[in-house]
């Protein structure tokens, strides 16, 4: 790395961390404000709050980072036309292209490092935001599992498990039947009063039912008082109710939970949708990359304010795309990498032909 492909990169990191901290702390201060009413009627702490705000950190950093790179890549090569350092510098052959290649490699690792920060970062601490909210400023009893009343579940192994109600404590099937197929033809049915989860076995035993077997048109049905369900690989995490949002899961989260939707006769579309959008975002970080330097490098003139204006106009234009097309995504009514990837191919296009055009 030579000193210009240290000067430009000095510059623009430093830029990107100002507008990033920036739009950061402008969105905190907002969500302060909007949320204090609540925060005052739960009687929540200053640590409670710090706390809930710390974890809400790695999703304002996420969200902002793509407008800071934007805003970081625009103001580099603007500073360097406004001194007449880029006019000097393609004097002396030095083109677009070269100078700004130490940003452009350094926009595709933050892409990368956005994704997997993304995955491994943001979705913890949105879950653990959510615990604090909830079991610490609101005050709510912790509990893992969950009271389900009257549904029907469809086993890892294809089992049909019609279900009166589960109770988490201890975890228990009321009205609990089996059902297992074959050619979708059922072959065995397994019917009981209720069904309790054994740590020790890590297995159901079904009490007070019988076992009815259907093999070559006839029934058998063999009573038990107590039997355990060697052939279930469910546990009580699989009946209790899912309350969860797709922004506290990761992508592979998302994938075991759409196979789970699906399996149990619901619309996978929407979690599909997420899994996509969650891939297609991080990816606008070096697109924008390629925006920001070709607008910088324009033979216009842009001022401080008419930049920052410029910056907010495309990072919400952005948000909007991304949000529509997730909308639309998960509703079905667009196929799921179109509606993910629309944006970053309209992005993408307008910042490479600006980007050649500029380097004419």
């Amino acid at each position: 790395m030579n000193l210009i492909d240290r000067y430009v990169l000095g510059s623009f990191l430093r830029v990107l961390a100002w507008s990033v901290l920036s739009f950061v702390a402008v969105f905190l201060l907002v969500d302060i404000f909007d949320h204090i009413d609540n925060f005052l009627d739960d009687n929540a702490t200053i640590l409670e709050v710090l706390r809930y705000y710390f974890y809400q950190l790695p999703l304002m950093i996420d969200l902002c980072l793509p407008v800071g790179m934007l805003l970081a890549s625009l103001f580099t090569i603007g500073s360097l036309s406004k001194n007449n350092e880029y006019s000097a510098l393609l004097s002396a052959g030095v083109s677009l292209t070269r100078l700004s290649r130490s940003v452009i490699v350094l926009g595709l690792l933050i892409s990368v490092a956005s994704l997997a920060f993304r995955e491994f970062v943001v979705p913890p601490a949105n879950q653990r935001q959510e615990e604090v909210k909830k079991y610490e400023i609101e005050g709510k009893i912790r509990q893992d599992l969950q009271g389900k009343r009257n549904f029907t579940y469809i086993g890892e192994r294809g089992e049909v498990y019609v279900v009166a109600a589960f109770r988490p404590r201890p975890p228990t099937l009321q009205g609990f039947s089996m059902q297992v197929l074959a050619d979708s033809v059922m072959v065995r049915r397994v019917d009981a009063e209720r069904a309790v989860w054994d740590p020790g076995l890590e297995k159901w035993v079904a009490e007070n039912g019988a076992v009815r077997s259907f093999a070559g048109g006839e029934e058998e049905v063999t009573p038990f008082a107590r039997h355990v369900l060697e052939e279930s690989t469910e546990r009580p995490e699989d009946f209790s109710r899912r309350e969860v949002e797709p922004e506290n899961m990761n992508w592979f989260e998302l994938r075991d939970f759409a196979r789970w939707v699906g399996r149990n006769g619901g619309n996978p579309t929407p979690y599909r949708a997420e899994m996509a959008h969650k891939i297609a975002f991080p990816m606008v970080n070096v697109l924008l990359v390629f925006l920001g330097l070709a607008l910088g490098a324009s033979r216009r003139k842009t001022t401080l304010w008419a930049g920052f204006g410029l910056t907010m106009g495309l990072g919400f234009g952005y948000w909007i795309l991304m949000d529509f097309g997730l909308t639309l995504g998960r509703s079905g009514a667009l196929p799921i990498m179109l509606s993910a990837w629309t944006p970053n191919a309209l992005y993408g296009s307008m910042g490479l032909l600006l980007f050649w055009r500029a380097n004419r």
